[in-house]
């Protein structure tokens, strides 16, 4: 059964994410395995140990919650990546 964190207005920290897992009852490595993540690469984001910057670390910070989903309808933060668009 994959369970959701609930809705994300801002990004949570490790600390809440934590706090989450231990209120829900739900372990870390059952949330990883049903959101189709190695749980170790869940216990390393959680312990700050990785950062998520790219590839499956990314996509479960962002599934924690732990940075934004920049693939969302609704972000409207600066792209870096978008070339010519600097101003001096």
């Amino acid at each position: 059964m994959t369970m959701k964190l609930g809705p994300v207005r801002r990004c949570r920290t490790r600390q809440e994410a934590l706090t989450w897992f231990q209120d829900s009852g739900e372990t870390v490595a059952e949330w990883a395995l049903s959101n189709g993540f190695p749980p170790a690469v869940v216990y390393s984001l959680l312990a700050g140990r990785t950062k998520g910057r790219r590839g499956q670390a990314h996509r479960a910070a962002v599934a924690l919650g732990l940075k934004p989903d920049v693939t969302a309808p609704s972000y409207d933060g600066h792209n870096p990546s978008r070339k010519g668009t600097r101003t001096i």
